[in-house]
């Protein structure tokens, strides 16, 4: 049986959602959870790998067992067992053919920025900027990656892992409430802390640290090296897998 699960996570508290050798990851807690339930070592398949400090309102992964399972009761048992801050909301039992990450379509991320009073209640959860920035700029900033650009000045992946550093962009606007901003990405494919990157360089331009004509230059002279400002990790969230 392939399970495909779609969850929810404050990651806060986890060192991304990939394991790693010497701290806790997210994937760990869910493989220690599903070796509870099937008494059998479970190994997941990501849609998208999250750093720390990352949120998602809608993570995917799938992973395979002989064992059937009902997926209502599935889906209380792992709920029943994983910490407050992990939260299963659908589970699915789909074709062999489906692939968390190779079958994804598009993807969309939020970013959330306080620019008002700092807010102990989004501490975490949001990037409290202490600065100005001119929203409006911002915006014409944003419309500057629609499209299909080559991103290697807007990313942390090596040339040599991945070649080819052109996406296509399909949304990215901002919209403001009261003293939030959301920006809304969304892409068919990303590349290592691209969306941040992007965020950051608007914050730049927000600021008056960067130009629009700046940000037309890293775009057509993509370069690894580059001056680019990496936004903080908290307020960031994975929303939607497409499939």
């Amino acid at each position: 049986m392939r399970y495909k699960v779609t969850i929810a996570y404050n990651g806060r508290n986890y060192a991304g959602f990939q394991s790693q050798i010497n701290a806790l990851a997210i994937q760990d807690v869910i493989e220690s959870v599903l070796e509870k339930i099937f008494s059998e070592k479970i190994r997941i398949v990501m849609s998208s790998r999250t750093d720390a400090g990352v949120h998602a309102k809608g993570q995917v992964f799938h992973f395979d067992s002989d064992i059937n399972k009902h997926v209502g009761k599935l889906k209380f048992s792992m709920n029943s067992l994983l910490p407050d801050d992990i939260h299963v909301i659908e589970v699915k039992q789909v074709p062999d053919s489906f692939h968390a990450r190779y079958s994804v379509k598009k993807k969309t991320y939020e970013y959330l920025i306080n620019i008002g009073e700092y807010d102990v209640f989004l501490n975490g959860f949001a990037f409290q900027c202490f600065y100005k920035l001119d929203v409006d700029l911002m915006k014409k900033g944003a419309e500057k990656f629609l499209g299909v650009h080559d991103f290697t000045s807007f990313n942390t992946s090596s040339i040599k892992e991945y070649p080819n550093q052109v996406r296509d962009i399909k949304e990215f606007r901002i919209t403001r409430k009261k003293d939030l901003l959301k920006i809304t990405v969304t892409s068919s494919g990303f590349l290592r802390n691209m969306v941040r990157i992007m965020v950051g360089t608007l914050i730049d331009l927000g600021r008056g640290k960067k130009t629009l004509q700046d940000i037309d230059e890293m775009l057509n002279k993509p370069c690894k090296t580059t001056r680019r400002y990496n936004a903080d990790p908290n307020g960031l969230y994975l929303v939607k897998i497409f499939y």
